[in-house]
């Protein structure tokens, strides 16, 4: 491609060095999936140990107490959104990644040793909610770091693909979290509650390093690299966003809703809801769970690589047409209460129907800014997205249940987001063979 077009214009197409992608593509992964792993921790603890133990009750209040914290880890990822997006796009993309791994990892740990509400009363909450706020900044900027070091040096043609793979650990880190606790949920329920949650947050120290030893040897994108040295860099990335494209900032949210609404149906709503109304047993929705997550690992990649070759749009809308027909008999599967229909339920839910939509969003949504604020356009759009739409779902689906003793308004829920979702990409353009 020709050098004289500007990095800031020419984006994306800016040379890859050698070798740098597919290096740059496992460190990033394995970062994130340690990430995500502290991340989805607090979601499955939500479910099924904060009511009882930070908040004094283990009824319907409990629960919705425990989500409305889960939630406040989504309001505070648009925080992280901004601190961690200005900085991406002033001092590089891997700089953020060291640090939003860090300060999740600290968070983390310090969940496993907070002292219980029967120990400390109403200091167990407000410390349980600060290290969630900690949490949500954390995240704010691991998403768009992170896919954004792989989707900038992605061959041209394989965005969708090379932004895929990080967005995988998204899943990797539901699976090892979902494993890790369906294997201290099998200790006795005492025992469980006492100290044997503890132990999931308590591995995130070693984690964390881990991560940081992969993370530490990774090169900046040539397309970030070319913008610092052509002075391309600017000021305050996220005023200029706002001023020259919002619409892409509000596209970006629009893109995020369905996947965001569903996705946390499944992993957080539908556990307490299959544990406390249908009696399932907590292990058998945590395998099932772990199981289907276990099969993203495949399916979002899948769903990258097939944007690349028959579009974003087409990709995206299927999943979106799947989502709406199955999302009545995924709840039916669920009040079988059959394991075997219950793993069945799941691995439609989550490889098949999210990702799907899902697979493709890193390179759909980095595919809609200018390189010198992307970082910054794709954490604010997509942040926003969780906060809005993915930290309330738990909660929304909980009070939707108990308002109306049936699941039909939380399935109307899930398609209104679709909707949503399915407008937002329709009013953007087809960015897989575009040059951006």
């Amino acid at each position: 491609m020709s050098t004289a077009v500007p990095p800031a214009e020419s984006d994306m197409s800016t040379e890859p060095h050698r070798g740098a992608g597919r290096r740059t593509m496992l460190a990033s992964t394995v970062g994130t999936v340690m990430e995500w792993y502290d991340f989805n921790l607090y979601g499955l603890a939500s479910a099924l140990v904060f009511g009882p133990l930070f908040f004094g009750s283990s009824g319907t209040g409990g629960t919705l107490a425990s989500f409305a914290t889960f939630a406040v880890g989504f309001a505070a990822r648009p925080v992280g959104g901004i601190l961690f997006g200005h900085l991406g796009d002033r001092i590089g993309r891997k700089y953020v990644l060291l640090v939003t791994m860090l300060a999740m990892g600290a968070a983390t740990t310090l969940v496993g040793v907070l002292p219980t509400h029967a120990a400390v009363g109403v200091w167990a909450p407000v410390l349980l909610i600060v290290l969630r706020i900690c949490q949500g900044i954390a995240v704010g900027g691991e998403f768009a770091g992170a896919t954004l070091l792989t989707v900038e040096n992605a061959p041209a043609g394989r965005r969708g693909l090379f932004g895929a793979v990080p967005a995988m650990g998204t899943g990797a880190g539901f699976v090892l979290a979902s494993a890790v606790f369906g294997l201290v949920s099998l200790l006795p329920d005492d025992a469980f509650l006492t100290w044997g949650w503890r132990i999931p947050f308590l591995l995130s120290i070693a984690l964390v390093v881990f991560g940081l030893w992969v993370r530490r040897g990774i090169d900046e994108t040539p397309v970030f690299e070319a913008l610092e040295e052509h002075g391309q860099t600017v000021r305050f990335p996220l005023l200029t966003i706002l001023r020259t494209q919002p619409a892409a900032v509000l596209r970006t949210m629009g893109i995020t809703v369905s996947g965001f609404v569903w996705g946390y149906l499944i992993q957080a709503f539908s556990l307490a809801y299959a544990t406390r109304t249908l009696h399932i047993p907590k292990s058998t929705m945590l395998w099932a769970i772990a199981l289907a997550a276990a099969v993203e690992i495949v399916a979002i990649p899948f769903w990258g690589w097939l944007s690349d070759r028959i579009g974003r749009r087409v990709t995206v809308w299927a999943g979106l047409l799947a989502t709406v027909a199955y999302v009545f008999p995924f709840f039916e599967l669920l009040e079988t209460r059959s394991a075997p229909l219950i793993l069945l339920a799941m691995v439609i839910a989550l490889p098949i129907c999210k990702d799907m939509v899902f697979g493709p969003q890193a390179a759909l949504v980095a595919e809609q800014f200018e390189a010198r604020v992307r970082f910054s356009g794709v954490s604010v759009g997509r942040e926003f997205g969780g906060a809005l739409f993915g930290g309330t779902a738990p909660f929304i689906g909980t009070a939707l249940v108990a308002g109306s003793g049936s699941i039909t308004p939380v399935a109307l829920y899930v398609m209104a987001a679709c909707l949503v979702t399915a407008l937002a990409v329709l009013s953007g353009r087809e960015t897989a063979r575009a040059t951006v």
